[in-house]
């Protein structure tokens, strides 16, 4: 179907414009989504938007029929076909890339697929009469839309739906985009590969395929905005974490100092306390006065006490530590003889059998789940259960610790990891425990997350330790 001038001229005009468009996107936002998986590979797509974006700019300036040489004609329509088969190579190189990097059990068919279409493409080549002709290059150009652009756009659709379903944990939106992204690409693949240019479907196919690549425009446009908000939330979170590092640091120091300060007059008062027990004369005082003496005494077993948290809390922040292998069962359950003594009706069920050990400081380590072991106990003064399960997440060990407690109050979960923070009555806690715990998992390159249980009543600790660390 030949159209008027002016129609030519705006169709062709803003299907280039989509393309470039869509090339421009990628290219200005690629910081926005380098943590994605597939970050890596949009620079094929940018090729494929801006080399087609240019094809089709061509095709505009061959449509509008201007006054030019057949030789110049000729020369124009071998610049545009080698855009074409450029582009359609880059979205093929990009859908394949795709498939490679999210479906590791499908490489095998991938390789077969490329070889088989590289030979089709081969045979119809040589089964082809090559000429100069411009009818011989309309024949090329098709054979390379059926061959090529197709099969491009669909393994490109194929991917985004294949990325985005693996997405929706991460982003319900985002996984959203990238499904209407991937359909959108199957359409422009049957548009452009399947229907020869100049077939009229209630409009011409050219006007089904920009609207098809402006609906990729959209989705993609949405999908990379999102994870530029997304990407904006994470460097406030590694702000607010670099904060509080900097806040606990700042308390440890003043911790240290105030334990020290304690610590010296508490050695000597228990020192007398202890010389005044030996006293003839203190034993034969009346049982009211000894009642007061006992009184203090664990009064100044419990300052000590909290003396000794405040030295822990302030010595987990070592800069300069040596890490060595530990089996986390073992050090859970030595944890958990160190504690059993505090437990009334509590029972530990641990499954951690099977886990690699991680590198970390083994004293510590067991600290980290005797102060959870404890807080768990403290959580449920009538008994229960706790449970502690582990994983593997690829170059990560992930531990959950859960309890069947009252849970954290609602509102408070960005306190819970503070210093001296509690829950617990007056005179009943430091609050140092979770803070003493995150102080061990940023020593050992790990991180902590506190959370109401989902199944029910109850607290769940995660810990995520690295299986290769960077702490020297």
């Amino acid at each position: 179907m030949i159209l008027d001038p002016l129609p030519t001229f705006l169709i062709y005009l803003l299907y280039g414009a989509a393309f470039f468009a869509i090339g421009t996107a990628i290219t200005s936002r690629r910081k926005t989504f380098a943590n994605l998986k597939i970050a890596g590979l949009f620079w094929l797509l940018a090729l494929f938007a801006f080399a087609h974006a240019f094809h089709e700019w061509l095709e505009m300036f061959r449509h509008l029929s201007l006054p030019v040489s057949e030789i110049m004609a000729t020369r124009i329509r071998h610049v545009s076909l080698l855009l074409a088969f450029f582009s359609f190579l880059f979205l093929f190189l990009f859908g394949l890339t795709l498939h490679w990097v999210l479906a590791r059990r499908a490489r095998g068919w991938l390789i077969m697929s490329l070889l088989i279409l590289i030979e089709l493409f081969g045979l119809v080549l040589m089964l082809r009469h090559p000429t100069d002709s411009l009818a011989f290059l309309e024949i090329i150009e098709y054979d390379l839309r059926r061959l090529l652009a197709f099969p491009a756009a669909f393994l490109t659709g194929a991917g985004f739906l294949l990325y985005a379903r693996r997405l929706r944990g991460l982003s319900v939106q985002g996984a959203g985009n990238f499904t209407g992204a991937g359909i959108a690409f199957m359409f422009y693949g049957i548009w452009t590969g399947l229907v020869p240019s100049g077939t009229v479907v209630l409009l011409p196919v050219e006007i089904w395929r920009g609207l098809s690549a402006f609906v990729v425009l959209h989705f993609i446009m949405y999908a990379l905005d999102l994870f530029l908000d997304e990407r904006e939330a994470k460097i406030a979170e590694r702000l607010q974490l670099a904060a509080r590092s900097e806040k606990l640091s700042a308390v440890g120091r003043l911790a240290a100092g105030v334990a020290h300060e304690i610590n010296n007059p508490l050695t000597s008062v228990s020192l007398q306390l202890e010389l005044l027990h030996q006293e003839p004369t203190v034993t034969a005082l009346p049982e009211k006065v000894l009642d007061r003496l006992r009184l203090i005494e664990r009064n100044i077993d419990k300052t000590a006490q909290i003396a000794q948290e405040l030295l822990i809390f302030a010595g987990g922040r070592e800069t300069s530590v040596e890490l060595a292998p530990v089996d986390l069962e073992r050090t859970a359950n030595h944890a958990w003889q160190l504690a059993v003594h505090r437990a009334g009706n509590h029972h530990l069920h641990c499954r951690l059998t099977g886990l690699p050990p991680v590198p970390g400081i083994p004293l510590k380590l067991e600290e980290l789940f005797l102060n959870l072991f404890l807080n768990a106990m403290d959580a449920m003064p009538e008994g229960g259960d706790i449970e502690v399960s582990g994983r593997q997440e690829g170059k990560q060990v992930v531990i959950r610790v859960a309890d069947h407690g009252t849970g954290f109050p609602p509102g408070k979960m960005g306190l819970v990891l503070e210093p001296f923070f509690t829950t617990k009555e007056i005179g009943q806690g430091t609050g140092l425990g979770l803070a003493i715990c995150y102080g061990i998992m940023e020593l050992h390159g790990g991180a902590i997350e506190v959370a109401s249980r989902s199944e029910g009543p109850g607290a769940a600790v995660t810990l995520t330790f690295p299986l290769q660390t960077g702490v020297d």
